[in-house]
């Protein structure tokens, strides 16, 4: 991505409250104190949806939706041109969606703001997502994973080949699990290429690609050029199509480490999906090291153990941490793939002491970290 896009554009400095005036009239004030609470309140996203007569604002905290405020329509318009603005989108067009990004700074902690703007019937509709640029946040033994999984993981890592695959649906942490082992991965001795759409966040060791569909700079065509880059590891964002996971497949039975995410329910199912692209079994067998799905769970609040305070949480909970299923290819299981059924394999999982998502969810019910009705929200498939 070039520079102009993505380092030099004006730094929105968000203030603490002791240092705005709360006039309601001024945009930039109602927009800090937006980003201030949301920042405080460990938001994922905001969203500002234009109503008949009025421009309803809600957060999303750890993965629920919370009213915040109702504001006149006049406002409202204002401050979605005020958003444009900072991302440097076209404030005339009100009849096509737009996607930007903007940079602010709280203190000394950089975010960055990625913006997706659409038409609805009675205005635009703003959805931001908070994405908080300290990597060195992102630790992988933080994820929330099983310890044996964990180790396990960990000595794929250290091969110089083969595919781990990522899989679940929108919302169930899959890029933070990425960007975690990138994290892990980064050195300076390791060529790393990433294949992304889009960046969320920014590596200073690491070369990442920014997918640009629009002039056909998509997934498999930056792939086949990277594995003219001499990389040792690459990490792609998805897969979506057979020509990527074709590309991602062969690059990892040649000597290169691969990375990736598939949009599927559970670990079984991305073996069917990769089947139904048209992909042959032996290169399904041979190529994958392990599959992985997760969801994410709120954890129980460790001040007031689940008891709702006000101050100390929300509805009893306090962030997140990932419920994962791993399939990790032996010898049995990728002869399976290659001979019997999915139905055997499946069943040869369970006897050989697989735990699914939901079996996982439920372990952490037993140590305190979550809540049996939260595991069975999530993890019930």
């Amino acid at each position: 991505m070039s520079e102009e896009i993505y380092f030099k554009r004006d730094v929105l400095e968000i203030k603490e409250s002791k240092d705005l005036k709360y006039n309601r009239e001024d945009i930039a004030e109602i927009l800090n104190i937006l980003i201030l609470k949301s920042i405080r309140e460990r938001a994922s996203d905001i969203h500002i949806e234009s109503k008949e007569n009025s421009v309803k604002i809600r957060i999303r905290i750890d993965g629920y939706l919370k009213n915040y405020e109702d504001i006149e329509k006049n406002l409202g318009v204002r401050l979605i041109t005020k958003i444009k603005l900072l991302s440097e989108l076209d404030i005339g067009e009100k009849r096509l969606p737009q996607d930007g990004r903007f940079k602010g700074q709280f203190n000394e902690q950089k975010i960055d703001f990625r913006v997706s703007i659409t038409p609805t019937i009675f205005g635009e509709r703003v959805v931001i997502r908070l994405l908080k640029n300290n990597v060195s946040d992102l630790l992988i033994e933080n994820l929330g994973f099983s310890t044996e999984n964990l180790v396990k993981i960990q000595e794929l890592l250290k091969k110089k080949s083969g595919l781990l695959l990522f899989c679940g649906p929108t919302g169930s942490g899959k890029t933070t699990t990425l960007y975690s082992i990138v994290n892990y991965l980064e050195n300076e001795n390791l060529n790393i290429i990433t294949i992304e759409d889009p960046i969320e966040y920014q590596f200073s060791d690491i070369n990442q690609i920014q997918c640009k569909n629009e002039i056909g700079l998509d997934f498999s065509v930056i792939l086949r050029s990277v594995l003219r880059q001499d990389p040792d590891i690459i990490l792609v964002g998805e897969i979506r199509d057979k020509e990527t996971a074709e590309i991602a497949l062969m690059a990892s039975l040649t000597g290169h480490l691969v990375i990736s995410t598939l949009h599927t329910i559970d670990s079984l199912t991305a073996i069917d999906r990769l089947i139904n692209f048209g992909i042959d079994k032996f290169i399904i067998a041979t190529a994958i090291t392990a599959i992985e799905s997760q969801r994410l769970v709120r954890k129980i609040c460790s001040i007031c153990k689940g008891r709702k305070g006000e101050e100390c949480c929300n509805d009893g909970f306090i962030g997140r941490e990932a419920v994962e299923e791993i399939i990790f290819f032996d010898k049995e299981v990728r002869d399976l793939i290659l001979y019997r059924s999915t139905k055997e394999l499946k069943e040869y999982l369970k006897e050989s002491g697989f735990k699914n998502l939901l079996e996982n969810g439920l372990s952490k019910v037993e140590h305190g970290i979550t809540t049996k009705e939260e595991v069975v929200r999530e993890c019930f498939i």
